[in-house]
């Protein structure tokens, strides 16, 4: 156990680098927010699916098996997040972030190990609780604790790791497995997000501006006389602070929970499924892998449009226009019949997912504020993790079913229609909600 006064000399020592570091911490902390998003990888269902095939020849699972497993563990892995948020709030993202990566890297390695359905299940619960759950939540968050009028892009600029891990992880671990095999690398997932994130956490990473001296954005506090970008947004005052109890008697808090977690299930379920989608249309593995590739693509760059849109305009007319895209991409992939047409649908749903990702990056600090963001933001991350339980079973279970994925496909599509309608209608909270 280490001291109060060696805890105290170890911060001391650790401030003494912020200190000389001649411009603002945060810049700091962006690349450490990004790796930590790019740890999550062995977690996401872009991650999982890597292994889907492997998991089913190991253990010999139908598809319905396989996704129910997965659904299982998702949905429990729901659960917890709150708490996770409530820690953040109280201890701050490091020591949270520092446990969660822990415990992630032995997720890893007991998936290594299961040899039955029940093993598998147990593992997807502990892989999406610390992975796809906490570890996810605790790196979006850090942004909102050192940017706000930069926020938007800030946070378009660690989404580009994100986007970067989907474009590469797949092909990586397809790599890792012919090296060695699905064991072995899966394992190894676990020892790289330790190697890479324990010494960051340890080291360099800080809660919040206050802890090394400085103000957020790196400015002095806000004066009545500076301009706050994305008035609108705050509606009352420029620095909102909202209790989950408030923030729940919203009508946008609800709107956009809703759509989070319905965007969760949609594109985990296509994710999930998107090789066995692209077979049963008469297309190849290689077709849909590179379908990650042109998504990732097109996500890098709309990402950082979308972080600036996210900045200068009205955040519930940005996801509607986000809901267009991914609307349209859902058309292209239920009529999915040639390879352009997976490339359409690539094209899209990139546009589509990188605005609703700035849209999310940015809009619970802006309408909700900083003070309370983990509880907040953790009961929306429960949703959004309980609904991407649901989408790859759903999908799993109506093609074991009728052989087809297009009821599963049209139903989605019908979803983010209704939702262009809805977002439109999440506009800010006002000072009365918090009565």
């Amino acid at each position: 156990m280490i001291s109060k006064t060696n805890r105290l000399r170890l911060l001391a020592i650790q401030n003494q680098f912020a200190d000389k570091v001649p411009f603002y911490y945060g810049w700091i902390m962006l690349p450490i927010a990004m790796l930590a998003l790019i740890a999550t990888s062995p977690g996401q269902t872009f991650g999982v699916s890597a292994f889907n095939s492997s998991l089913r020849d190991a253990l010999g699972l139908t598809h319905s098996q396989l996704t129910g497993a997965y659904m299982l563990g998702t949905l429990l892995a729901a659960a917890p997040q709150p708490w996770f948020g409530a820690m953040m709030d109280r201890y701050g993202i490091r020591r949270v972030m520092i446990i969660v990566v822990i415990c992630l890297g032995f997720a890893c390695l007991f998936i290594s190990q299961v040899r039955n359905l029940t093993m598998l299940f147990i593992a997807f619960f502990i892989l999406r609780t610390f992975g796809q759950g906490a570890l996810t939540l605790l790196a979006t968050n850090t942004p909102a604790m050192w940017f706000q009028q930069r926020l938007g892009r800030v946070a378009a600029l660690m989404g580009v790791g994100g986007a970067a891990a989907t474009a590469i992880f797949p092909p990586f671990v397809l790599w890792l497995i012919r090296q060695t095999d699905w064991r072995t690398a899966y394992a190894t997932l676990g020892v790289i997000v330790w190697v890479m994130m324990l010494p960051l956490l340890l080291t360099l990473y800080r809660n919040k501006p206050e802890d090394v001296g400085q103000h957020i954005d790196g400015t002095h506090p806000i004066s009545d006389k500076q301009p706050v970008a994305n008035v609108e947004e705050t509606a009352v005052s420029p620095h909102p602070s909202f209790t989950l109890k408030q923030a729940m008697r919203s009508r946008a808090y609800w709107i956009f929970l809703f759509t989070f977690a319905c965007w969760g299930m949609i594109v985990t379920a296509v994710t999930f499924n998107l090789f066995p989608l692209f077979e049963s249309a008469g297309l190849s593995e290689q077709n849909a892998a590179a379908t990650f590739t042109i998504l990732a693509g097109i996500l890098i760059v709309t990402q950082l449009i979308g972080g600036w849109l996210a900045d200068k305009m009205r955040l519930n007319q940005l996801a509607s226009i986000s809901l267009i895209f991914l609307t349209i991409a859902m058309l292209f992939l239920v009529n999915l019949q040639a390879v352009w047409m997976g490339q359409v649908y690539a094209f899209f749903a990139g546009l589509g997912q990188g605005f609703l990702g700035a849209v999310n990056n940015t809009v619970w600090v802006r309408y909700f504020g900083r003070q309370h963001l983990g509880k907040v933001r953790g009961s929306v991350w429960t949703a959004t993790v309980a609904g991407s339980s649901l989408g790859p079973f759903l999908m799993g279970f109506t093609f074991d079913q009728t052989g087809s994925f297009s009821i599963s496909l049209w139903a989605f599509t019908a979803i983010f229609a209704i939702l262009i309608a809805a977002t439109l209608f999440g506009t800010p909270p006002h000072s009365k909600h918090t009565a």
